[in-house]
């Protein structure tokens, strides 16, 4: 009798930001495994971690400006000491 339809009614852009989320998330996890482990292989985690630093600081200004740079990094530290890390 009735013909049962299904029906996504998930957008595309919903689905390209859970695609580009679940992308950085990859990505943030093999870059924090990476200097993690030449934090061990250096033995020097300030240097890990001042390289790391310095390199995302001055890309995130190229591709974000200034004031959204100093909003990441102030959420960044929010949520270390949040998550109780520093």
């Amino acid at each position: 009798m009735g013909q049962v339809i299904n029906v996504n009614f998930k957008s595309p852009i919903d689905e390209e930001y859970s695609n580009y989320k679940d992308k950085l998330i990859r990505i943030r996890d093999d870059i924090e495994d990476y200097l993690e482990n030449e934090t061990v292989k250096e033995n020097d985690e300030l240097a890990i971690a001042l390289a790391a630093g310095r390199y995302a600081t001055m890309k995130l200004v190229q591709l974000t400006g200034q004031n959204e740079t100093i909003d990441f990094v102030n959420d960044c530290i929010k949520t270390s000491l949040k998550n109780k890390l520093i």
